[in-house]
């Protein structure tokens, strides 16, 4: 039976890879501690990527396995 609701540990992590690089970039940008507030950034900015390519990678590798599992499957004749 496929599940209907995400699961919980995904957004745990996004929470914890995004929200402390992105709280500290601002903090210190108000500080004006211009360095560490870039260098937040730029963490936040690898953080990101890091979310998007892993994401990537297993709706490439989702539809691979589908394909294999559908691939003996019949047509339906109607």
């Amino acid at each position: 039976m496929p599940r209907t609701r995400p699961r919980r540990p995904r957004r745990v992590f996004i929470s914890v890879t995004t929200v402390p690089a992105a709280a500290f970039a601002s903090v210190a940008a108000v500080e004006g501690r211009w360095r560490e507030s870039g260098l937040s950034a730029l963490q936040l900015a690898v953080n990101l990527v890091g979310i998007v390519v892993a994401a990537a990678l297993v709706l490439l590798v989702a539809r691979r396995s589908r394909r294999r599992r559908d691939a003996g499957r019949a047509l339906s004749s109607g």
